[in-house]
Parts: C-alpha cells; structure tokens; sequence
C-alpha cells in the first residue's frame, strides 16, 4: 500500500484501540462507582466492544492489499505466515509470561487454575475453538486467537475471491455460518459470563469477509455487483429478519461503508496524525491495557477524584479514561519500538534467508 494514500487506515486502529479502552475502563470505573454511573451510560460505554470488530476488518481489508501486491512471490504462502506470526507472537508470548508472573508473585492464591491445557492453547492460538480455553491466560486473547485463525485459512481465501461478486457471496455464506454456530452453542456454553458463541472463531468470521467485501469496493465499486448477487443480499435480508443476526453486524456495516467513504476523502477528524500515532501501536497498547487496568486493581485506584453524584461519577471516568489511555500509549510506544518492531524485523530476516538459500540451490 503506498503510504500516503492509505495512512487512514492507521487512524481508523487508532480509533479501534481507544474504543476498546472505553469500555474496559468503563467495566473497571463501575465496579468503583457503581451506585453513581447510570447503566445508560454504562450501556453506551459498552459499544466500544466493536472496536475489536473494526481491528478485524481493517486486517482483512489491508491483507487484501498485500496479497494483491506480492503475488507471484516465491514461497508466498509460507512467507506470509512467517510474517504474521511474527507480527503478532512476540507481543503476545511476552503477554503471557508477564501475566504468569504477576500470578506467581502477586496472586499466587490463583496460581493453580491456570492449566496447562490453558497455557498450550495460548501458545498455539487456539484458544478460541474451546468454551474452556477461551477467555485464559492474556485478558482479550480471545481476539488474537481469532485473527491467527484466520491468518491460516487467509491465503486460500484471497486467492479464490476474484472480484465484489464473490466476496458477497463469501460474506453471506461466512453469515450462515456464524447463525447456524449461534443456534447450535448459543445455550449450551457460558464462559465467565460471556457467551462462547459470541467470541468464537466461526462467529466472528463474517467480520473478516465484511474487510474483503470493503478491499473489492474500494476496488471495483457497488456498480459491479450484479442481480444474481444482490438477489441473495435481498434473500440474506429476508432470512436473517427470521433467524437473527450477529450483534456485530450492524456496526461492520458502518465501518465498511466508512472504510470506503475515507478512502475517497480521509476526513481530518477521523484521519489525523495523533490517531494515526495511536494506531501505529494499537497492538501494543490493546495488551498493554488490560496489565495497566488489573495493576490499578491490584492498588486500589478507582477514584481520581470524590465520587458522590451523577456529575463527578462522569468526571472521575473521564479523568480514569485520560490517565488510562496516556499510560497505555506511553509504555505501548516502547514496547512497539523494542519488541514489536524487532519481531517483525526478524521475521523479515528469516523469509530473506529462505530466499537466499532457495537461489544458492
């Protein structure tokens, strides 16, 4: 992608990252808080949920650009998984030793339910795929199993869809999918509170092809797609008003219609050089925050200021949400710079020495 044209893209992560934040800082702040924060506005605080929706289709959408770009590459495949795993893999395994540690030294009461079958799953990134495994080790690592999961099936996906016809067409059987799972797990797994279903591989998997659909409109425009297709949209439509549809699905719909007005004219508001910042260690600062949030925990800081009305409940998570999101982006930024980076780079080292090794023979 040329950097330029597409440095929205890095606003739009930002903007992800900072949702996420409001919502865990807001689950944190109520628990400090709760007999002054209204649940209306705690309601609305919860929203920023789908910021991980919008992590998941501006991964697709931009995957789709490199695949695009380095077709024909040697070992394309493999390459492209070396590269994401070490995108992601030095951050995360970090994550999960540093969480290890805070148990042993600082919760050891809590030491013995972290099983191994927990720590073997995290490693492979499959926790996603077990109710039981789900929500362990690395708070949200739930998310990046999913994405990992579908850095797997990506290659064979983006080869196959050739044009906006067959990414409709891919989303609306991705969405039969994700409802079909629904009905099937929907009642029979509860996870800390959390619905399996919902932050499950197969469920989220509409989101990615939601960013493929985005990178072909972008790319061709709606004019392409044809009756046959917006027949089954029309059909889909009807369908999913019987049988319900993900929660998410609204929102990405947003975002991809987003995705594709900003690529025409990145507006300063939502594409400007702080956000851009942001996004460019959006990784980072989305594990780092949960650490940050489960210290303040750990020492009691839950009130910036004396909370005793509606008012200064709403000031004290403003003031939670600034300190927050300020410590989160300042440690983020170093370990982006000195764990993220460097990752990347030797990934970058391994694929050019397979190369290397591939002419000498």
């Amino acid at each position: 992608m040329e950097t330029k044209k597409y440095e929205y893209i890095d606003s739009l992560r930002g903007i992800a990252v900072l949702m996420v934040l409001m919502v865990h800082v807001g689950n944190f702040f109520k628990i400090s808080t709760t007999e002054y924060f209204p649940d209306l506005l705690f309601g609305i605080l919860y929203n920023g949920r789908i910021g991980v929706q919008l992590f998941f289709i501006i991964s697709s959408f931009t995957l789709m650009f490199s695949f695009e770009r380095r077709a024909g590459e040697k070992n394309g495949t493999s390459n492209f998984y070396i590269r994401r795993f070490f995108r992601i893999a030095p951050m995360y395994y970090l994550a999960i030793l540093v969480i290890t540690a805070y148990y042993i030294h600082l919760d050891a009461q809590n030491w013995d339910t972290l099983t191994t079958p927990w720590y073997i799953s995290n490693f492979l990134f499959l926790n996603t795929l077990n109710p039981y495994w789900i929500k362990t080790i690395v708070p949200g690592g739930w998310s990046i199993s999913v994405e990992f999961l579908f850095y797997i099936i990506f290659p064979f996906i983006a080869s196959r869809i050739k044009n906006i016809n067959m990414s409709a067409v891919a989303l609306f059987t991705s969405l039969i999918v994700a409802t079909l799972f629904m009905y099937i797990v929907k009642d029979r797994f509860v996870f800390f509170q959390l619905d399996f279903h919902q932050i499950s591989f197969y469920y989220q998997l509409p989101v990615f092809f939601i960013g493929i659909f985005a990178y072909w409109l972008t790319k061709e425009s709606y004019t392409k797609i044809n009756n046959k297709t917006w027949l089954l949209l029309i059909i889909a439509l009807f369908l999913f008003t019987y049988m319900g549809v993900p929660y998410y699905l609204f929102y990405t719909i947003i975002f991809c219609i987003a995705i594709f007005v900003l690529q025409k004219k990145p507006y300063k508001i939502l594409c400007n050089k702080w956000l851009s910042k942001v996004g460019q260690v959006s990784f980072s600062m989305y594990i780092v925050h949960f650490f940050l949030i489960i210290m303040m925990n750990s020492f009691g800081i839950g009130r910036i200021i004396p909370v005793t009305n509606l008012f200064t409940s709403i000031i004290n998570y403003i003031l939670l949400y600034i300190l927050v999101s300020v410590l989160t982006y300042t440690i983020s930024y170093f370990s982006y710079k000195f764990i993220e980076v460097p990752g990347q780079n030797l990934g970058k080292k391994l694929i050019k020495k397979r190369s290397t090794n591939n002419i000498s023979a």
